[in-house]
């Protein structure tokens, strides 16, 4: 294995002359199924949260 990517790491970018570059709005919607996962992160939050406070009560229920 090459360390650091030396060999390839300075090497020029050429555009292609077979393909134009594609629009950033298309580029942009590849990326779009993530943004689904934005609630996906609150819900798991909230989840612990919830999780954390029926802890705390039942050990709290142990002790007295």
């Amino acid at each position: 294995m090459h360390e650091n990517y030396e060999d390839i790491i300075n090497i020029k970018y050429e555009k292609s002359k077979h393909f134009p570059p594609m629009p950033i709005e298309k580029r942009v919607a590849q990326f779009a199924p993530f943004s689904v996962l934005n609630g996906f992160s609150k819900a798991i939050l909230k989840t612990q949260k919830d999780m954390e406070k029926e802890l705390e009560n039942s050990k709290y229920q142990e002790e007295s």
